[in-house]
């Protein structure tokens, strides 16, 4: 899923944008949904924790990335310009803040993912994910856009067992979120990340 696809949940439109983490060109996509879509709720995968976040951050906010996330925005900064936090979600923040559009976070909070983590993550899993960066930087991504690379991405860091397992956990949670923010929604706008929005999208239609 690439473009924004609508769902129709019993006359409450839904309609989900997958966007890409890290790229600045995709604030204008965002821009673009809000003018399309005139939502009057908006959905983010973002946990409630993450979008207190995003309305705090210092002025002088310098992010600390993992080794994952190094490797992975220099890969990506071959498709376009990267900055942190993600400029879809710091838009999609911004616009709903400005126009008075309540935004529901429908990730995992930080407590259900740590609890989810600890228990679905072995130690053994945990010591191979973390050497994983020396192969990983000279890993080749035959990938012609950043929507390819980002898939591609993702089946690597989270192909094993315990991780596809959280994952299939958020999918699951983001699906629900967003069917329960639809019932007194008319027009619902669900900025979800590009990795997700395809699940979360087959799931809802699923439920329906």
């Amino acid at each position: 899923m690439k473009a924004m696809t609508t769902i129709n949940a019993n006359g409450h439109m839904i309609h989900i944008l997958p966007v890409i983490k890290g790229l600045k060109s995709e604030t204008d996509k965002v821009k673009d949904a809000f003018e399309k879509v005139q939502p009057n709720k908006v959905a983010i995968s973002l946990s409630k924790e993450e979008i207190e976040g995003l309305r705090n951050l210092p002025d002088d906010y310098e992010p600390e990335l993992s080794r994952y996330e190094e490797i992975y925005v220099s890969r990506l900064g071959r498709y376009g310009e990267v900055a942190a936090p993600p400029p879809c979600y710091v838009a999609a923040v911004e616009l709903s803040d400005h126009f008075g559009i309540p935004l529901v976070p429908v990730d995992l909070d930080e407590v259900s993912y740590t609890d989810l983590y600890c228990a679905a993550v072995t130690g053994s899993a945990l010591f191979r994910h973390s050497t994983r960066t020396w192969a990983l930087r000279h890993r080749s991504f035959n990938a012609e856009t950043p929507e390819e690379f980002v898939m591609l991405w993702d089946r690597v860091i989270n192909g094993m067992q315990g991780f596809r397992l959280i994952e299939s956990k958020r999918v699951e949670a983001m699906a629900n979120g967003i069917l329960d923010a639809s019932k007194n929604s008319k027009e619902l706008l669900a900025v979800l990340e590009l990795e997700r929005a395809q699940e979360v999208s087959e799931l809802i239609q699923e439920a329906l």
